[in-house]
């Protein structure tokens, strides 16, 4: 949580915030980890990324051309390289 506080003020602020994908989230498997309903985390091996939807992450690729960005703590977009 202390984090995301952290970010949020950092993007209020104005400042770019690069965030790297946090050692927990790749270690855990997700298909078998409970999740928070709407967490997202980018896989970049795949590029695409695993939402968690009804207490499960749920895999999903990005359109052509396209790979995850983790943007935020537990937001992803699809962009192009």
């Amino acid at each position: 949580m202390r984090v995301r506080s952290i970010v949020t003020a950092l993007l209020l602020a104005g400042a770019a915030v690069i965030l790297l994908p946090v050692a927990s989230a790749a270690a855990a498997s997700p298909t078998t980890a409970s999740c928070r309903e709407g967490a997202m985390f980018a896989d970049y091996q795949s590029g695409g990324f695993w939402t968690c939807s009804q207490g499960q992450y749920v895999y999903r690729q990005c359109g052509p051309g396209t790979h995850a960005v983790q943007i935020a703590l537990d937001h992803v977009i699809c962009n192009y390289a």
